[in-house]
């Protein structure tokens, strides 16, 4: 499976920012597993990014990329607890 393609909308300034499990901007899937782990203190970010390189020079690090949003859970350090996309 691979992430959900991001639409320019979906992307918006393309900043990192902070985003509240239960807004409705976070799609279900991710809002449940973000709440299986989430503790107290921690923050749920919102990041858009380019997904990895498809195709086959894809391995070289070339070919068409789209947009994707991923969701990072971190604890009250900064530190990363997981990572979460949507899956087509």
């Amino acid at each position: 499976m691979r992430p959900i393609p991001a639409t320019p909308t979906d992307i918006g300034d393309g900043e990192d920012r902070l985003v509240d499990v239960h807004s409705p901007e976070v799609p279900p899937s991710i809002r449940a597993g973000v709440l299986l782990l989430m503790q107290p203190g921690d923050q749920l970010w919102r990041c858009p990014r380019r997904s990895a390189p498809r195709g086959l020079l894809g391995v070289l690090g070339v070919g068409p990329r789209d947009g994707v949003i991923e969701w990072w859970l971190v604890d009250a350090q900064g530190g990363l607890i997981e990572a979460f996309w949507e899956e087509s």
